[in-house]
């Protein structure tokens, strides 16, 4: 099975939101809701850290480039 993306995750976590929110979801659904979403919620803040850290390094090399060229 194919890793799902960011953007999917994301739109499950939110049906799994939506389904414990509804009152008819009984508790045994609901308490496996509840741990799906934990798992959902740890990966795309894992995800998260590893974008926030690409852009860092991104932003880096950007300024370097750019000290580079003015000492040109």
């Amino acid at each position: 099975m194919a890793k799902k993306t960011f953007e999917e995750q994301m739109k499950r976590l939110e049906e799994v939101v939506a389904l414990l929110e509804d009152e008819k979801t009984d508790l045994d659904t609901s308490i496996q809701l509840y741990e799906e979403g934990l798992k959902l919620s740890a990966a795309l803040q894992k995800q998260l850290n590893v974008f926030e850290d690409r852009i860092e390094d991104l932003k880096k090399e950007y300024r370097q480039d750019s000290e580079h060229e003015e000492e040109l």
